[in-house]
């Protein structure tokens, strides 16, 4: 699957922030929000961009930490699921 992500960037809190498309080939049904993430953090480290910024620990749904908004909704559309949670299913 395809996917084009829009994401927020910002260097510090002094300076102003835009949001930033992003797109991602291959990414398999069974991969997480967070492993998607991680993706494309991968390629963009590989073309010399600073990766995106974001918090994970268990990605078991158990610690909350993965929190982000998705489609404008708290851990995305899946109802009572942390984002790590979230397949691209």
């Amino acid at each position: 699957m395809k996917f084009k992500l829009r994401i927020w960037r910002q260097p510090g809190p002094d300076v102003p922030g835009k949001f930033v498309d992003h797109e991602i080939d291959d990414v398999e049904p069974t991969t997480s929000f967070l492993e998607m993430l991680d993706t494309l953090n991968e390629q963009l480290i590989a073309q010399e961009q600073d990766p995106i910024a974001f918090d994970s620990d268990c990605r078991e749904g158990i610690c909350g930490m993965c929190a982000m908004v998705i489609d404008g909704r708290p851990h995305g559309p899946q109802s009572g699921a942390a984002t790590c949670q979230l397949y691209m299913r």
